[in-house]
């Protein structure tokens, strides 16, 4: 499986463990206006490290589970426990070679399954995991869209090179997981028109021609999507949940 980013990469950009989470986070927000958190027993996060969006479910009183290939991972229930979470299991594996001898109530991956080459056995091995009635999350960022993809290739072109734009077709996503007996409950675009950037050129020129830059583009957008707060050009996050039959 071809992996777009190293162990070495995902534990720097991570760095210390930080479980807090802002209020009004998009994630946050777009998880808690689309889940019935009393049906859900456990959830189950891939790519869980630094645990920050399992305490969306801890905070409802859901026993926390994850998995991840960073070592640090073995830290985050230690971490839950002074929250009074109630914590499952944590592993420290590889994704591709993990068997999990249990299915959950709920599966979630945000920003994971872009990073593969082969996105589509990614998302397929999310299955395992799932119960029967369970739900599925996946998440990943928008550099599909031509508001996103320009300045992304021209300011965080080497942070754009680790994302698998081809992973970021929601339709796609909607016939996989109807083909495979899963409800819909949500597919869309959300977050806004929001830019996140990994790399910092700090040269007087390159700060003010993406300033510049991207206050033409915000310009563009408000004239040619007046009315429309979300849409697969410049929304920055592409996110589906489904429901297991």
């Amino acid at each position: 499986m071809k992996n777009l980013t190293t162990l070495d990469y995902w534990t720097k950009a991570h760095g210390a463990i930080n479980i807090e989470l802002n209020s009004n986070d998009l994630i946050k927000k777009w998880i808690s206006s689309h889940i019935d958190f009393k049906s859900i027993k456990n959830v189950f996060e891939i790519g869980c490290y630094p645990g920050r969006y399992l305490t969306i479910f801890g905070d409802q009183g859901v026993e926390v589970n994850g998995l991840d290939y960073i070592d640090e991972v073995y830290k985050i229930p230690k971490i839950f426990e002074l929250r009074k979470y109630k914590i499952g299991q944590f592993f420290c594996n590889d994704f591709f070679k993990f068997k999990p001898d249990t299915k959950y109530d709920c599966v979630m991956s945000l920003g994971f399954i872009e990073h593969f080459k082969d996105w589509e056995d990614v998302f397929f091995k999310h299955f395992e995991y799932v119960n029967d009635n369970g739900y599925l999350i996946i998440e990943v960022p928008n550099f599909r869209g031509l508001f996103q993809k320009i300045p992304r290739m021209l300011f965080d072109y080497e942070n754009y090179k680790r994302h698998n734009l081809r992973s970021m077709k929601l339709n796609e996503w909607n016939d996989v997981l109807i083909a495979n007996d899963f409800e819909i409950i949500y597919s869309g675009y959300f977050g806004g028109y929001k830019l996140w950037f990994e790399e910092d050129k700090n040269c007087r020129f390159c700060l003010l021609a993406k300033k510049y830059m991207i206050r033409g583009l915000r310009l563009i957008k408000n004239i040619l999507f007046q009315s429309k707060e979300e849409h697969s050009s410049f929304s920055c996050a592409i996110g589906i949940i489904a429901k297991r039959k």
